[in-house]
């Protein structure tokens, strides 16, 4: 008789791959989630400065946090459910994905928000 044995396999149900593609998947879409939410806010900012003074242009920058809130909100609460439902790659990546690009899109979402209102009050 052999002293080396096979070990038996895992259990079903254990612990799924997290594969590279599936975590880039969910990079990408919370990357898109904040592209949309600039270009909403942006596209705010235009068009309440196209009603009235800058001070109406405010409100602009007002929904560009809200939206930025109900994006980190989002990608928070449909991460933490495709890891525990689904596919973890997807959810790892949503959470992974947004705190990348919140330190990116936003800073450039929200300066150039500050530069229309400021374009449209006429101080510099």
């Amino acid at each position: 008789m052999s002293q080396w044995t096979v070990p038996p396999p895992p259990p079903p149900g254990g612990d799924r791959p997290i594969r590279g593609r599936k975590v880039a998947a969910g990079i990408g879409l919370a990357a898109l989630g904040q592209v949309l939410t600039i270009g909403l806010g942006v596209g705010s900012i235009f068009l309440l400065g196209s009603f009235g003074a800058g001070d109406a242009a405010i409100y602009g920058i007002y929904i560009e946090v809200i939206l930025q809130i109900l994006l980190f909100l989002g990608c928070l609460i449909f991460g933490v459910v495709w890891i525990l439902n689904r596919d973890r790659g997807i959810g790892l990546g949503l959470i992974i994905g947004w705190a990348v690009s919140v330190l990116v899109f936003p800073v450039v979402g929200i300066g150039v928000c500050l530069a229309v209102v400021n374009a449209y009050s006429g101080t510099s």
